[in-house]
């Protein structure tokens, strides 16, 4: 399986700015963060693995490098403006490619990774849109989200959640959707849907909030958003919160139904934020009526 990924990062410090990409006390953790979504993630879902192995009784044991047909031939390209990133940094892998996105309004990074994906995306298997400080931790989820797009018509973009740790309390979504719903806006249409899985069914509904900091869709349904916003100059007429959700699920709600895991089954496609922005929010406490 051919996978690309595509990834939007910036880092400009700015005095008193509050976005983690414009603060310079966040260096060492943005580093970090990138670090993982790219060389880390390269490392999880290749096809090159490690096993201890003894030479024969009564000789040494080697680290073996081994490959796995479980992994994925996987390509990560990340859009960084010279001079505005943490590139530098970053390990040297011919999996990996630095891309300029060569914009002068750094908002606009995410919206040319995105574009870059889609219109390079008739050459792989799967394409990923992802955000510099996420994390794939399930080694099945390409595998898995070819297995849906493959038992469904092709209209669903499944996404996974995007969580957090909270310590020693568990993991913490964070694309939660407001009670009730929103009924005004176009895509929260309440449908949901069942997926045969050798486990039980995994139902999936159609999210109120779609942002999960990525998206990944199969060839057809790529071509399907490609051919939408391509006409279109890639103008939207509507906007989402910011960059970042405008060109990852942004993109898609004109085109596709997203579907995201009822929370029940969000484990069964997660991706891992590396941040604590849990910490923002008190933890609800319980009605006792």
């Amino acid at each position: 399986m051919r996978v690309l990924l595509a990834i939007p990062h910036v880092f400009a410090p700015r005095q008193g700015s509050l976005y983690s990409s414009q603060t310079e006390a966040k260096r060492g953790v943005k580093q970090q963060a990138l670090l993982e979504a790219t060389a880390g993630n390269l490392g999880r879902h290749g096809t090159r693995h490690w096993i201890h192995a003894s030479l024969g009784k009564g000789r040494p044991v080697v680290t073996r490098a081994l490959d796995t047909s479980l992994g994925v031939d996987l390509t990560i390209q990340l859009y960084a403006p010279a001079g505005a990133n943490l590139a530098a940094t970053l390990p040297a892998d011919p999996r990996l490619q630095w891309l300029d996105p060569e914009v002068e309004d750094y908002t606009q990074v995410p919206l040319v990774a995105s574009k870059r994906l889609l219109e390079q995306s008739a050459d792989y298997d799967l394409v990923g849109y992802l955000e510099d400080d996420l994390v794939i931790e399930d080694p099945q989820l390409f595998h898995k989200l070819l297995y849906l797009d493959q038992h469904s018509d092709g209209s669903y973009a499944f996404l996974p959640h995007r969580c957090e740790r909270m310590e020693l309390k568990g993991d913490v979504i964070l694309s939660g959707d407001p009670d009730g719903g929103r009924p005004d806006l176009f895509w929260d249409t309440g449908e949901r849907l069942a997926v045969p899985w050798p486990l039980g069914d995994v139902q999936f509904y159609r999210a109120t909030n779609p942002h999960s900091g990525c998206y990944f869709l199969s060839r057809r349904q790529a071509a399907a958003v490609l051919n939408y916003w391509r006409p279109r100059n890639w103008h939207a007429d509507f906007q989402l919160s910011g960059p970042l959700e405008q060109a990852a699920s942004g993109l898609l709600l004109p085109v596709l139904k997203v579907m995201k895991p009822i929370p029940d089954h969000y484990r069964f496609l997660m991706v891992r934020h590396q941040d604590e922005l849990w910490r923002r929010h008190p933890i609800e406490q319980p009605q006792h009526g």
